[in-house]
């Protein structure tokens, strides 16, 4: 369990680690104003091309320190509304403040959400975000209580930047979604698409590595990025983390990816695999990817189970997957090289 973060002068230091890790990413520095236009203030963002976000942080306000951010690049002093706020209470505990620190017992400090959306919109608040929300969720001694909240990243990872990009675009999309459909797993080929809405878990699918299990979302992603620079077609539904289908709309391969190395984890990820493929007209090849390799004995078992295992390897905050192109065959022969980093994301 999570112990939440009370002293100020921890608190403190921790703000400016978390505003640092943006710095390498940082693209531009523009002149804006934020809010809406009943309310809004003179204020400098900083804009990274390559996360697709900008950043306003590290002001104190009204017992909190703020951190603003927003999708896409604001033009010079154009009026921009907030997409979401990941702000740390100065000191002690402030359960209306979303945003909070908080240690494992390793030692490790991690950037938690409690949900509070807000936005001014009706239906947008904190049932929304338990809702629909999908990430990775653990239980934080919040004071005299318990409370579940996302875990977004870890202090000091080189990833925690896109960590942080990738649930700011997750809450974009939530927060601008009028209502969800059920996930289909037959779509006709044009309605087939790559969603980051759903990559990771349900509020109910609640003791697990839960810094490598932040990474999920990026491998996710960076698998979906190398696949479509390909010219593949990529999709996700919920209940795999991400398919190819063909020009009929047929999936053709499925990947469930695992960001744990530990038996147990892979085990549930061959489940996935076979479970989720009886749901599918025909037979796709099923691909475990994992950041080891198994020892031999389980890698036998995987290869009667008829399931492939990829590979990936970090390049600093960049998963690439060196056996891709043999893992697809003689048709990937002429494509780019899957295993070297990809463009900036958006």
């Amino acid at each position: 369990m999570l112990k939440i973060i009370r002293d100020e002068a921890a608190i403190r230091r921790y703000q400016r680690q978390f505003a640092r890790s943006f710095k390498p990413f940082v693209t531009e520095k523009i002149p804006v104003r934020l809010g809406h236009p009943g309310a809004s203030a003179a204020a400098k963002v900083f804009w990274s091309e390559r996360l697709g976000i900008w950043l306003h942080a590290g002001k104190t306000l009204e017992g909190r320190h703020w951190n603003a951010f927003g999708i896409g690049k604001p033009k010079r002093d154009a009026l921009i509304p907030i997409t979401c706020e990941i702000n740390f209470p100065t000191g002690g505990i402030d359960r209306r403040i979303g945003g909070a620190l908080a240690r494992d017992r390793r030692g490790r400090i991690f950037v938690v959400h409690r949900g509070r959306l807000g936005g001014g919109r009706k239906g947008v608040g904190k049932s929304l975000f338990a809702d629909h929300y999908r990430g990775v969720w653990e239980i934080m001694e919040d004071g005299d209580e318990e409370t579940t909240v996302a875990l977004i990243g870890v202090l000091g990872s080189p990833r925690l930047a896109r960590q942080i990009a990738q649930y700011i675009h997750k809450i974009d999309h939530i927060k601008g979604a009028a209502s969800f459909r059920s996930a289909q797993m037959e779509m006709k080929f044009e309605t087939i698409t790559f969603r980051e809405t759903l990559m990771g878990e349900r509020y109910c699918d609640l003791e697990r590595d839960k810094d490598a299990e932040c990474d999920h979302g990026l491998v996710v992603k960076d698998l979906a990025d190398h696949l479509r620079s390909l010219g593949l077609k990529v999709g996700n539904d919920g209940f795999i983390d991400l398919f190819i289908a063909d020009s009929r709309g047929d999936m053709t391969t499925a990947f469930q990816v695992k960001s744990t190395p530990g038996a147990l984890s892979l085990h549930a990820g061959a489940a996935q695999l076979l479970l989720n493929s009886f749901r599918c007209a025909s037979s796709p090849r099923l691909v475990l990817v994992i950041p080891e390799q198994p020892d031999n004995a389980l890698a036998e078992k995987f290869k009667k189970s008829n399931i492939h295992i990829l590979h990936y390897v970090w390049n600093q905050d960049q998963a690439q997957f060196p056996g891709l192109r043999a893992l697809l065959g003689p048709d990937a022969s002429s494509l780019p090289d899957a295993s070297r980093p990809m463009c900036p994301e958006g």
